[in-house]
């Protein structure tokens, strides 16, 4: 192996029965590869050297053998196991044919493996020891995941759409029968909404009823709870510590019914401790910022890696003696303010830079921005050119955590919006779904409330105001440079959805389930909300310049769709540049290519944002007041189609 062990990706994660042995994931000249920790030594092995990286890995439950999946730029692969102590990786599992990665579970009891494996449209389970020929368990339709093996291999849990019919199945290993159902809201005949996801078997349980962790969405609220064979789902209800108003996560936290929780509440996040019988939670004591990632070793000492803005993220490890603090705090209050917080700078963040958090009252609530300036004489050199970093997902949120592309354009003189529009986290379900399938167009009211918000404020100016997303992010983009081209003076667009009609065709079984949610149907059952959240709808209003980025290689945005687009571009002569990357959806496993392709898109951006605003009429568009709701007409469609 060669190469230098850099910094961490994941937290470690610990063999179950030797937590002397963990499996963690660092950067190595670039790319994330699987690293071997042997905690007696201090010792550190680079375990792999895949050339588009590795992204994940675990580690068995004796320490013996370290899993990583070795997928291809276009998802597909299979799973390949390696000794701890090093040694020419073989297949992890044999009989497994390649397909996407839908899932891994160990039990530590009975030393079985479950894997769940992506196979055209359909979802198979396998069981077998590591290094051993294993046999398919059940197989389905559309897309599911293998989320937990129950002590003794007495079940297997399986999750598909958190809010469908079948959120969670509970499957008997040995016969491949059906045992229980849990369903989301789609199916819990009480008409009240919500969603359910399963974290995993309790692993120290030793009877006959496993028991599996759950966090169900309520009433707009999100509930830890646990599932006993047998039993059902058991909760404290709502309104007690065990009830949030933002998204969780969990984990079983030692011996008992003791969970590890993390809430991620307006871009930051904490870390809880609960009781899932009695009810109760104390909180973790970790700084400001966001824990990205977690873990928990054999002996209870929690590892998170741990980031806010402008600080590179570095592990931290909470011990169980020290006091924990209860918690009795009310967070049901997102109480607009604005602030600069004073920090530390880690190498590679900008000394002296503006750091201020922008709350953007609208109608329908707060829309929540994080906003970073460039360094100097802050009041002399603005308004800025301005970037909107734009998260992709949706449902996901940007966060008070170090991001290396703000960094690069602070330092380059740019004023950076990272904005959690509706559709994001962290917010509680009505942030996230309550846009009435207006996919696309409500997002886009979101960001340019906040663009004028910026504009009344100093910050920024018209003419000199730009977006840049990945993904749908990107997607958002392209959408913007169409429905609002007075807005938006430049954009660049990474790996986007161009095309969303033909890109639900050609993307993922796990992609086409977020679709039909969001949209409420598919392209078929509702056109008219496809057709009004398309880019290519809009595409004859597009004035650029436009940057894309984009894989031949992607299967979640795939590439004919992208193609369809530029066609259109340059039948109407719009300004645009485009570069293929290799990599896959993940560009950041090309990291040459992605780092050149970077850079030309911050010198595009300079050459557009850099010049004066373009005409008068442009500096009256946009200001807070001027605001209107996007709406999808019959002419935009006409005027656009290709």
């Amino acid at each position: 192996m060669s190469g230098s062990i850099g910094a961490a990706v994941h937290v470690p994660s610990f063999a179950a029965r030797d937590g002397r042995r963990a499996v963690e994931t660092r950067y190595v000249d670039g790319l994330p590869q699987i690293v071997a920790w042997d905690l007696t030594t201090g010792q550190r092995r680079q375990a792999t050297t895949a050339p588009l990286g590795v992204e994940t890995a675990a580690i068995e439950p004796d320490g013996h053998g370290l899993w990583w999946f070795d997928g291809a730029a276009d998802g597909q692969g299979r799973w390949l196991r390696g000794p701890f102590e090093g040694g020419h990786p073989r297949p992890a599992l044999d009989g497994i044919p390649a397909g996407r990665m839908h899932g891994l579970a160990f039990d530590p009891r009975s030393g079985l493996a479950a894997v769940g494996v992506g196979v055209a449209d359909r979802s198979r389970y396998y069981l077998g020891r590591p290094g051993e020929r294993a046999r398919l368990v059940a197989e389905e339709p559309g897309y599911a995941a293998v989320v937990g093996l129950a002590p003794g291999g007495r079940l297997l849990a399986t999750a598909g759409y958190p809010a469908g019919p079948a959120a969670v199945r509970l499957w008997s290993p040995a016969s491949g029968v059906l045992v229980d159902t849990i369903p989301g809201a789609a199916g819990d005949g009480n008409g009240d909404g919500g969603a359910v996801w399963a974290l995993g078997f309790r692993p120290d349980l030793t009877t006959a009823r496993p028991e599996l962790l759950l966090v169900l969405e309520r009433a707009g609220r999100y509930t830890l709870a646990f599932w006993r064979q047998g039993e059902g789902i058991r909760t404290h209800g709502p309104g007690s510590a065990l009830d949030f108003d933002t998204e969780i996560t969990a984990c079983w936290y030692g011996p008992g019914r003791t969970a590890l929780v993390q809430q991620d509440r307006a871009g930051r996040s904490r870390l809880l401790r609960a009781d899932l019988d009695r009810g109760t939670t104390t909180v973790l004591p970790t700084p400001e910022g966001t824990i990205i990632d977690f873990s928990c070793a054999p002996d209870r000492t929690v590892h998170c890696l741990w980031s806010r803005d402008g600080e590179l993220p570095r592990p931290l490890i909470c011990h169980p003696d020290p006091p924990e603090r209860p918690d009795h705090s009310d967070h049901s209050d997102h109480s607009g303010r604005s602030t600069t917080a004073s920090r530390g700078t880690a190498p590679g963040g900008t000394t002296g830079s503006g750091r201020r958090e922008l709350w953007t009252r609208r109608p329908y609530g707060q829309i929540h921005s994080f906003v970073a300036t460039p360094p100097g004489r802050r009041e002399g050199y603005r308004p800025w050119p301005t970037l909107f970093l734009v998260h992709g997902g949706p449902h996901t949120h940007d966060r008070d955590a170090y991001d290396a592309r703000t960094e690069a354009l602070v330092r380059a003189g740019f004023a950076v919006v990272r904005t959690n529009y509706r559709g994001s986290t962290g917010y509680g379900p009505r942030w996230r779904d309550d846009f009435g399938h207006r996919v696309g167009l409500a997002q886009l009211e979101d960001l340019a409330a906040v663009r004028g918000h910026l504009i009344d404020a100093g910050v920024s100016e018209p003419g000199r105001t730009g977006l840049c997303g990945y993904s749908w992010g990107g997607y958002l983009t392209l959408l913007a440079m169409g429905v609002q081209p007075r807005l938006w003076d430049v954009g660049l667009a990474v790996v986007p959805v161009a095309d969303y009609t033909a890109a639900y065709r050609a993307t993922t079984p796990a992609l086409r389930e977020v679709d039909d949610r969001l949209f409420g149907g598919t392209p078929e059952q509702v056109p008219h909300r496809y057709r009004a959240a398309c880019p290519m709808t809009y595409v004859g209003r597009v004035r650029g310049p436009l940057f894309l980025a984009a894989s031949a290689d992607d299967e979640k945005c795939p590439p004919d769709q992208i193609e369809r687009y530029l066609a259109a571009l340059r039948r109407r002569d719009v300004p645009h540049r485009v570069r293929w990357l290799g990599g896959g959806h993940d560009v950041g496993r090309d990291p040459a290519g992605y780092a050149a392709a970077w850079a030309a898109m911050v010198r595009y951006a300079d050459d557009t944002l850099r010049a004066s605003p373009r005409t008068a009429d442009r500096r009256n568009s946009g200001r807070t007041g001027s605001h209107h709701p996007v709406h999808h007409t019959e002419e935009a469609e006409e005027r656009s189609t290709p």
